[in-house]
């Protein structure tokens, strides 16, 4: 931990001194825990940020991790002195003893209050979310800012990967335009994953920008719409999914004619080397269906044939008959997933073919203000 009392009762942040003055002081103070008021151990090691330690044994160890990463140690330094060169009210590893919870950074803005947490390793659901509602209930806002991942290092519209726990700090816009921001303690930059098109699973297509702290402003900006001439470039990523998909599920299905979604490629004569483009289409609310998208959108058309319409045409008790024969739970969002899904179809039908499906899906996905 990096703040500790020191026998005047008052704070003591190790990192604002020189080695050779902690030293000296390390000789001459004693230092106690915020949380638990029992001695604390300064740390003043050669490659590590000087930080204070409970002795072996210590029950407090129980309510406050120990042993935090040199990354995590930095990163909470850069945003505790970043916040406060803006100006902002900010306090840091503050213990709330109501919450029994010591968020890394607690923030107060407009009488409002933000506890932003820095993770760098991994977290459970389950401490994520009990953490998450402690806050909450105590009427205490939540700001999680992941370490980005070292993998994702690049600029520009591509494919990301991004963990469940942090899909759960995805945000959006109030024109509904999904993002996620993280924080690179190693280079002091901020992430900005933007414009996110969910593909399937952890797989995701974004666009990602680079934002160094000394030019970042809190809160946080907030992205803007890609273009038309972006999402072409979305539109032939996710397209590559697709056929990727279709590939292995060609040669590595077990189930042969048994199998639902090449049975419906077989009986709607799709060739699935060139899977026509108006299956295999990102809608909102897709993510609410586990499967792909072209296959349950193929598994889709075969049930609509049999019952001789269109995608559009089915009602909401067709469709909810056609998500329990896919065994897929069937939600509010699941239904509507397909309900989006015919919009776009209709829109895009004219002349007994398929037309700009690429033109209507970026308008659904993107521009649904300006459309419909």
């Amino acid at each position: 931990m990096l703040t500790a009392y020191n026998e005047q009762q008052q704070i003591f942040l190790p990192y604002q001194y020189s080695r050779e003055a902690l030293q000296r002081h390390r000789r001459q103070m004693k230092f106690y825990c915020p949380q638990c008021q029992q001695p604390v151990q300064l740390k003043i090691g050669k490659y590590n940020i000087p930080h204070f330690a409970h002795i072996a044994n210590n029950s407090c160890v129980q309510l406050f991790a120990e042993g935090e990463s040199k990354l995590h140690l930095q990163g909470k330094v850069q945003l505790f002195e970043w916040l406060r060169k803006l100006g902002h009210t900010v306090k840091l590893e503050p213990y709330l003893r109501k919450l029994s919870q010591r968020p890394d950074m607690l923030l107060i803005k407009e009488r409002k209050q933000i506890a932003i947490e820095f993770q760098c390793s991994t977290i459970s659901h389950e401490k994520w979310l009990m953490r998450t509602a402690g806050y909450e209930k105590n009427s205490i806002q939540s700001l999680w800012l992941f370490q980005t991942p070292q993998r994702q290092s690049t600029q520009g519209i591509q494919k990301i990967s991004i963990s469940p726990i942090m899909q759960k700090v995805i945000i959006a816009t109030a024109q509904g335009l999904a993002y996620l921001v993280t924080y690179d303690a190693n280079t002091s930059r901020f992430i900005y994953w933007t414009n996110l098109l969910h593909v399937h699973g952890h797989t995701f297509i974004g666009k990602v920008q680079e934002l160094t702290i000394h030019k970042q402003h809190f809160p946080f900006y907030e992205p803007r719409l890609i273009s038309k001439e972006e999402f072409h470039l979305y539109w032939q990523l996710y397209k590559k999914h697709c056929k990727q998909f279709v590939y292995q599920r060609l040669f590595h299905s077990r189930d042969g004619v048994q199998d639902s979604f090449l049975r419906s490629c077989y009986e709607l004569r799709f060739a699935l080397t060139a899977m026509p483009d108006y299956v295999g289409v990102p809608v909102k609310d897709a993510e609410a269906i586990p499967m792909f998208s072209i296959e349950w959108q193929t598994n889709l058309h075969h049930f609509c044939r049999r019952l001789q319409l269109s995608p559009h045409e089915l009602d909401e008790r067709t469709i909810r008959s056609f998500l329990i024969q896919q065994n897929v739970e069937v939600t509010n969002q699941a239904v509507q997933a397909i309900k989006n899904y015919g919009m776009v179809l209709a829109k895009s039908y004219q002349n007994d073919c398929f037309l700009d499906i690429c033109e209507q899906v970026y308008a659904h996905l993107f521009a649904i203000d300006a459309i419909y």
